[in-house]
């Protein structure tokens, strides 16, 4: 086989490889978005379980769509990752995020108001409970600041 055949055949190797990771990586993409609203259903129904299981008589109504809860900075916000809901009964919102504490992660929802200011951080698991009042309470601080800091 000369060089130059030895050449095409690589290239056309290469080509397929990463056609095949493109590939893949358009059928996640694909899938991740399109099954977006099923997945903001299924974790409102699970949030709506954890706060019957905690005792909390407040529930998640709706989730919010992606611009419903705009950005008080100019330049943009600086935002934690979770997901917004509504509340019933309430005018208040819910923020679904995970909070990392002493290397452990901590399903939380803290309840904003129409101001923006954080009301209250509820965990969404027993031992989120115990581990919530061990994390430290700058920790707890800094997501509040950013969970106000994002609207």
């Amino acid at each position: 086989m000369s060089d130059q055949g030895f050449l095409i055949y690589r290239l056309k190797d290469t080509a397929i490889l990463v056609a095949w990771i493109l590939g893949l990586l358009l059928i996640a993409g694909l899938s991740w978005g399109l099954t977006g609203s099923i997945r903001s259903v299924l974790l409102q129904d699970s949030i709506n379980r954890s706060l019957v299981k905690t005792g909390d008589s407040r529930r998640l109504e709706a989730p919010l769509a992606q611009g419903a809860v705009k950005p008080s900075r100019a330049f943009g916000p600086v935002s934690p990752l979770g997901a917004w809901y509504s509340l019933s009964g309430s005018a208040n919102r819910a923020f679904f995020f995970t909070l990392m504490g002493d290397g452990t992660f901590l399903p939380c929802a803290a309840i904003v108001n129409p101001q923006g200011k954080v009301i209250d951080i509820i965990p969404l698991s027993s031992r989120g409970e115990k581990r919530l009042s061990q994390v430290s309470p700058g920790i707890i601080a800094l997501y509040v600041r950013r969970i106000e800091g994002g609207l």
